[in-house]
């Protein structure tokens, strides 16, 4: 995993929207380093979004860059730009930071090769890539200017590239981006294994596949590995695998136990249809199967 950065003009709002960066070389097929590099961002990459005086969003590669005329939104910086280049999508996990670019001065370092003039400024540079530590640095700003976000649950652990205090900001900012698809702003949404519709209160959002065996393409494809359980029980059954979910999207029991109270409120749920169960989710529940499979051994 990188982090990067990207300094947007007046089309950030259109682009932020979409959930794309784009760029393409001048009409002699000169291509500028800063715009060079959207060939490196790969899936999983961290992009904080500067669109002046702020650092406004943060997002995530969905996937690597791929040849497109100019979107929508992108207007020429001058007449020599082409229109054909190329494209990175990305998920904009929050869309509502400020961080003022005095106190981005105070985070990090002036001067190439970073996003900041040597006066702390920023530079004419449409992307920039950061270190982990700088990357660090403004998660970790964002997490303190928003201590009312949520936290993660235990499927959230930490991101190795980063350190242990920085990747519990960055799995809080994650989550956000996890429940804020899952409940598509919603004030009732179902559990996925019992159905029963609830408050987002009562709600966990997470990775079906534990997310700690999930590589980066995985984590952030949300239609496919991701799913609310509620806090009647179902999200506890399911973490500790003592229900799993078939590959005809029956729930079933899984880890043995003798514990009455657990045995009672699992047969209440084995036999029954998983309301989350699709073919885009099978494999993540067939993983989370057969990991907690292995582990009952």
């Amino acid at each position: 995993m990188a982090f990067w950065w990207a300094s947007q003009g007046k089309n950030y709002p259109e682009a932020i929207a979409q959930g794309t960066l784009w760029t393409a070389p001048s009409k002699n097929g000169v291509l500028r380093r800063d715009r060079a590099i959207i060939k490196e961002i790969r899936s999983g990459d961290v992009v904080f979004h500067y669109y002046a005086p702020f650092v406004r969003a943060v997002s995530v590669a969905t996937a690597p860059h791929i040849p497109r005329v100019r979107p929508t939104g992108y207007p020429k910086a001058d007449d020599n730009q082409r229109d054909d280049g190329w494209v990175v999508t990305v998920d904009p996990v929050i869309t509502d930071v400020r961080i003022h670019r005095d106190r981005i001065a105070e985070l990090l370092p002036h001067g190439t090769p970073g996003p900041l003039t040597f006066k702390g400024g920023p530079a004419q540079k449409y992307l920039s890539e950061l270190t982990s530590e700088q990357g660090s640095r403004l998660l970790s700003e964002i997490d303190l200017n928003d201590p009312s976000a949520p936290t993660s649950d235990d499927s959230m652990s930490p991101i190795d590239a980063i350190t242990d205090a920085d990747s519990r900001a960055w799995s809080r900012i994650e989550q956000r981006g996890l429940r804020r698809y899952l409940l598509a702003g919603r004030t009732l949404a179902s559990c996925g294994l019992c159905g029963r519709h609830l408050p987002p209160a009562l709600l966990v959002a997470g990775h079906i596949k534990p997310r700690a065996h999930c590589d980066n393409r995985e984590r952030w494809n949300y239609p496919a590995v991701a799913m609310l359980s509620c806090l009647l029980g179902c999200d506890a059954l399911f973490e500790h695998g003592y229900i799993a979910v078939d590959d005809d999207g029956m729930i079933v029991a899984l880890r043995p136990t003798d514990a009455p109270a657990l045995v009672e409120a699992r047969e209440e749920l084995a036999g029954t249809v998983c309301p989350a169960f699709d073919t885009l989710k099978a494999a993540a529940f067939r993983s989370h199967r057969d990991l907690h499979a292995a582990l009952a051994r």
